[in-house]
């Protein structure tokens, strides 16, 4: 019986692998909106939802720190107006290759959702085209094939409708201006 279920472990289905790939926590932290105040702490200093629990799947402050002592954790900075983890910290719990890493501060960073289109339009056009896959975004580098942590989990889902549109509504929400209307010259 054992063997049995040996065998048909080995021929699960596209989906349960690409399950099995991607976390759970990694899509609870995807939707979860970070550095806003901690309910728990609205009258303390340093209560900005800053890290993200693995085991609880929830975001917390620096003064829930003790709660969440031993369970493992990431801490979610800031960079360029957008959520950022450590690279070194996340690989010990996710898969990180192929994603792009950015320099902020000597410390190599990924983001966890995808930059806005509108930012690279004042890029360098004579830079080499390197593109994620998924977006479309100009890329650094051709060892990456994603800009973002949020394109490498839709690319594992990419017959999961739920996660492509959960990715285009964050696109959307992203963009603060559209095109500039400008009066007509007479």
């Amino acid at each position: 019986m054992g063997k049995a279920a040996g065998i048909k472990r080995l021929h699960a289905s596209n989906t349960e692998m690409k399950y099995a790939l991607v976390p759970k926590w990694v899509i609870v932290m995807f939707k979860t909106i970070f550095f806003s105040t901690c309910m728990a702490h609205p009258g303390l200093k340093k209560n900005e939802m800053d890290r993200f629990c693995i085991d609880c799947h929830s975001a917390f402050c620096q003064n829930c720190l003790p709660v969440h002592a031993l369970h493992k954790h990431v801490k979610i900075r800031r960079y360029i107006y957008s959520d950022v983890i450590n690279r070194q910290d996340l690989c010990k719990l996710f898969n990180c290759s192929g994603i792009q890493t950015y320099l902020t501060n000597k410390a190599k960073v990924l983001f966890l959702k995808q930059r806005n289109q509108h930012q690279q339009r004042h890029q360098q056009s004579h830079v080499k085209d390197y593109r994620c896959i998924i977006c479309d975004r100009s890329l650094q580098d051709n060892n990456s094939l994603y800009c973002s942590i949020a394109c490498k989990v839709s690319a594992i889902y990419e017959e999961d409708e739920e996660c492509l549109s959960l990715v285009k509504r964050q696109r959307l929400k992203q963009s603060r201006k559209g095109i500039p209307l400008r009066a007509p010259m007479f």
